[in-house]
């Protein structure tokens, strides 16, 4: 079973991407509508995500939607159903002989052809699969390392994704939901703006592990850079907060706020600005890879009095 579980859970998972979220395929909504969308997990039943099931309902506007374990994937699958399902996906780099594990939350479809038969043992083949959708995840050090740990923990992920929460997971669906609507494709690596919304920033709240000093090949996240040194010269009003706190927040606020996150990996580092009641992401940047700067709030308030 347990060989089974990892061919399910990660062999599902193939796109990589640089950026926050990733939209294409999106001539499929029109079947995905009529059908139901399964978000998949080790144990919808458990306490821990409880919170998350609420945000998926809450948000995933598009169809029918039911959360499902891992393991019961392949037997949903049928010509208009739909799945999202966090996965990872190994690439390396020939030129330096280096690996590294990008994970994603991954919205997709099949083109059809496959019917579950348990009496066959026929698996689904990648093949058949229609990525519509992908938000990348920031893993921290030993997820990156043990990335198959995922599929034993609960939807929580235990503190092992940085920019995961209940809250910031129904703001990401709720971007999703608005782009897969005006069918609007977007590149992983797209930069965007809304200078209307970035001209409402009066605090911008920023999740603590920005602050890391990440270093490649270590464990060690006990590093902190100064915030002052970070926000000095940026001209921003910035609230450094827990993510636990920021989740709170987003879900507690009467009033929309906005609230930068991170995800970085060896070879690339992204940098959005979400307003917190509608999920729009009102800014993203991608620069080389590095911890996060002082450059990086700078290049946000250019952004901001730019006209």
């Amino acid at each position: 079973m347990k060989l089974k579980l990892f061919f399910i859970a990660v062999s599902f998972f193939s796109i990589k991407t640089s950026s926050q979220i990733a939209i294409s395929n999106t001539a499929e909504m029109a079947k995905i509508k009529l059908g139901t969308t399964f978000f998949a997990m080790k144990d919808p039943a458990s306490p821990k995500a409880i919170a998350y099931i609420d945000a998926i309902k809450k948000n995933w506007t598009l169809s029918k939607v039911e959360c499902i374990k891992y393991t019961d994937v392949e037997k949903n699958i049928a010509p208009n159903n739909s799945f999202v399902t966090i996965g990872a996906n190994m690439t390396s780099t020939n030129a330096s002989a280096t690996s590294e594990t990008d994970f994603n939350l991954e919205f997709w479809t099949t083109n059809g052809k496959f019917v579950y038969d348990p009496k066959k043992r026929k698996h689904f083949n990648q093949d058949e699969k229609i990525v519509v959708a992908s938000v990348n995840l920031f893993p921290d050090f030993y997820l990156q390392n043990n990335p198959s740990t995922l599929y034993k923990i609960d939807y929580d992920a235990a503190g092992h994704l940085k920019n995961w929460s209940a809250a910031i997971l129904g703001n990401y669906i709720q971007q999703v939901v608005y782009l897969l609507n005006k069918s609007e494709e977007r590149q992983a690596k797209t930069e965007f703006l809304n200078k209307n919304e970035l001209g409402k920033i009066g605090t911008l709240y920023i999740p603590d592990y920005v602050l890391t000093k990440f270093s490649k090949n270590s464990d060690d996240e006990s590093r902190k850079q100064d915030t002052k040194e970070i926000v000095e010269g940026s001209g921003l009003n910035c609230s450094f907060l827990s993510t636990e706190e920021l989740n709170d927040k987003i879900s507690d606020s009467p009033t929309p706020f906005y609230y930068l996150l991170l995800i970085k990996t060896n070879s690339s580092k992204s940098v959005t600005v979400t307003q917190s009641q509608s999920g729009e992401i009102v800014y993203s940047a991608n620069s080389s890879t590095g911890n996060f700067k002082a450059s990086d709030l700078k290049d946000l308030q250019k952004a901001i009095q730019k006209k």
